[in-house]
């Protein structure tokens, strides 16, 4: 009878935001930069004062966007126990490796994919998505140069640690799948 081998957790910093989660990230920060100037500065021009409530909810948008950058964002990936932990300011989702037949580093898995739901670069791509080559699949990056896809029988996961390589080798032990 053998004992279970220990293995610690291990944590894995996403990869640093990539082309698109800047684009995306930069394009919204203008256009809620216009809007809020347009509504201001028609709002200042009209003769009748708008009541003050309007004026904080104005002040309330940016404050939820920002509210929403932040807890989109990936905070870091972890195997822990017989788990990927995919870690965000308010949440945490879990995947069991349990089941796991695949894990390889993939620059094109999110080439083609349609989003089904989700955020599709505010800080991070994550959600819902679906594509000719993955089927539906759930993505957590931040950079899809960094893209690593963990298959399931039911589905897969695609994520960006920026050690992919190396989380590859990992996730692969953990789950006992040959190299």
């Amino acid at each position: 009878m053998h004992a279970a081998q220990y293995i610690p957790d291990a944590e894995f910093e996403p990869a640093p935001p990539g082309a698109r989660v800047r684009l995306t990230t930069l394009l919204s920060a203008v256009v809620l930069f216009m809007v809020i100037t347009v509504v201001v500065v028609s709002m200042a021009r009209d003769s009748n004062p708008p009541p003050r409530p309007a004026f904080g909810a104005i002040g309330a948008i940016p404050v939820a966007v920002v509210l929403i950058f932040f807890a989109g964002k990936v905070r870091r990936y972890r195997l822990a126990g017989g788990e990927l932990r995919v870690e965000f300011l308010f949440r945490t989702v879990r995947f069991p490796l349990a089941g796991l037949v695949g894990a390889t580093v993939d620059r094109e898995a999110m080439r083609g994919a349609w989003k089904l739901y989700g955020n599709d670069g505010l800080g991070a791509v994550s959600g819902r998505y679906r594509s000719k080559r993955l089927g539906p699949f759930r993505a957590y990056l931040t950079d899809v140069e960094h893209a690593v896809v963990l298959r399931w029988s039911a589905g897969c996961v695609v994520i960006s640690p920026q050690q992919h390589s190396y989380f590859v080798e990992a996730v692969r032990k953990r789950a006992g799948l040959s190299s």
